[in-house]
């Protein structure tokens, strides 16, 4: 059986800031409505509109319910932040939302830990092998990594081919401490050692250096292991 895709059109930061921002007011069934509003200059086709409003929704609205604490502090810390630190929620949100997007973040990662510049195809064929090499596979590929480029995370050299300008560093605490909690979720290891989730692919495009002193365990639960080595997993 092949594996669902589902991001399949690029997304434009304005709209997830809009939708991001405007939980804080609207309802639920009412943020439709609000979303089809202001996409309307942008997106003209009805079907791509819909598919969009879908696409936002499913990002900042209708989480899995194990991850609506996340959702919440997301919501509650986007008002107050920096471009850089709700580009940061963004993204968080958007691998909650999507295997795809998260796997194909993870191959963008590791290409780029081996080489300066990846080109879009490397990464299809990867992502093909996990997905299958079918054109919507082809067509939600095009979507991420043109959102990615959209956002500013990435940039195109030549056609095709990507590079990563300079990481995006993370100084709030705060926003560290949910970056782990968001990583611990997503990630199929339930336990890491903190050098290794500050390091994960999933979160290329950022810097969020962090020290054992600066983890709220009530939100992770931390063992240490010999002299020093801590274990860190949900709390």
């Amino acid at each position: 059986m092949n594996k669902p895709v589902g991001f399949d059109q690029k997304i434009k930061i304005a709209h997830l800031d809009f939708i991001a921002n405007e939980l804080r007011y609207t309802e639920k069934q009412a943020l439709y409505g609000r979303l089809d509003e202001q996409l309307q200059d942008d997106i003209r086709g009805d079907k791509s509109r819909k598919n969009a409003i879908t696409m936002l929704m499913k990002i900042w609205c209708l989480v899995d319910p194990s991850y609506e604490t996340l959702q919440s502090r997301a919501i509650e810390a986007f008002p107050r932040a920096t471009a850089s630190e709700k580009m940061l929620l963004h993204w968080g949100m958007t691998l909650l939302a999507y295997p795809f997007f998260m796997s194909v973040a993870e191959e963008m990662g590791h290409l780029f830990e081996l080489q300066n510049e990846v080109p879009s195809q490397q990464v299809g064929r990867k992502i093909k092998l996990l997905y299958g090499d079918r054109r919507r596979v082809e067509v939600a590929i095009g979507a991420v990594l043109g959102s990615m480029k959209a956002w500013g995370v990435i940039e195109c050299k030549q056609k095709k081919s990507y590079f990563l300008p300079a990481k995006i560093s993370v100084e709030n605490v705060a926003l560290k401490q949910w970056i782990l909690e968001v990583l611990l979720r997503i990630s199929s290891y339930k336990v890491m050692p903190l050098p290794m989730l500050l390091s994960q692919n999933a979160f290329f495009p950022f810097d969020y250096k962090m020290t054992i002193g600066e983890i709220d365990t009530n939100g992770i639960k931390v063992d240490r292991q010999g002299l020093d080595t801590y274990m860190l997993s949900l709390g």
